[in-house]
């Protein structure tokens, strides 16, 4: 039955869409940054409005034809609070116990918490604008609508597969259509689609232990707030970080921090979880 309900073309049409918002709420942003002199905070946040804006818009027009749309992608409710709460509480765990060793190991040291009311400001509004901008348009496209159709025909493991590789070609098709129609530069790097897949399973597993949603979009906004405020130092502003520290080499807590322990070990935990689960399930 379920690979009866299956249909490509849904498929595809998701992917055509996200693709597409994206590609059109970031370019109307970044030329009224660049070329109109609108503040980058509010042209960040007006991508995210319009991206979050389109996505619901189609949400609304599928639960008109589908009024279980909402549940089939694990946006109605959680189905365990305990599951919940171990997914909220293990990135934090792991954010902790990662600055910890990096400093107990020596990768950092001078460590000091920064938080002074620019900073905190600064980390509050651009997680409102990557919750509009980034986690939740793209878990709904991505981990809710895509993924429940992958998962009409195939198997779990093999879906959690196929989600990372469609994942890693929307930026792509995006950067493909901005170097098309405006000329800027077309940069995929390996380490870059190495990123993508494994956080795109992260997220994944995230949603598949908690039964919802919801808690991809939070790990989503948390792995980008660590990212841009911890392991890289205040990506936007060097004075705006959350976390201060000298490194004993460049880009180790990128690398150690948001890769290692956020998303990998991320991956490992909830693999375990996810795989006793199903072998709970089959005794």
């Amino acid at each position: 039955m379920r690979k009866e309900n299956f249909s490509f073309s849904h498929l595809f049409l998701y992917f055509l869409l996200v693709s597409f918002f994206l590609f059109v709420s970031g370019n109307i942003g970044r030329f009224l940054i660049e070329n109109q002199g609108m503040n980058r905070q509010a042209g960040m946040l007006l991508q995210g409005v319009i991206f979050t804006g389109l996505t619901l818009a189609v949400i609304y027009i599928l639960k008109r034809k589908n009024p279980d749309v909402i549940k089939n992608i694990g946006m109605k409710g959680v189905h365990s609070k305990s599951k919940f709460i171990v997914g909220v509480s293990l990135p934090f765990i792991l954010l902790i116990t990662g600055i910890a060793t990096a400093y107990l190991f020596g990768g950092i040291d001078n460590v000091s918490l920064n938080l002074t009311t620019n900073v905190v400001m600064a980390v509050l509004i651009n997680s409102i604008i990557a919750f509009l901008y980034e986690a939740f348009p793209e878990e709904v496209f991505i981990r809710g609508l895509i993924f429940n159709e992958l998962n009409k025909k195939f198997r779990f493991i093999i879906s959690l597969v196929l989600q990372p590789l469609i994942f890693v070609c929307v930026p792509i098709v995006v950067m493909a259509l901005s170097s098309i129609f405006f000329g800027n530069p077309f940069a995929v790097t390996l380490d870059y689609l190495i990123l993508l897949i494994s956080f795109g399973i992260a997220l994944q597993l995230y949603r598949k232990y908690t039964g919802s949603l919801w808690m991809s979009m939070i790990f989503h906004v948390i792995y980008l707030e660590v990212a841009r405020y911890i392991s890289m130092g205040g990506v936007y502003d060097p004075d705006v970080a959350l976390l201060e520290f000298d490194e004993t080499s460049g880009g180790f807590m990128t690398l150690y921090l948001s890769y290692l322990f956020i998303i990998m070990l991320s991956v490992l935990v909830l693999g375990i979880l996810v795989h006793k689960r199903y072998k709970k399930n089959e005794t």
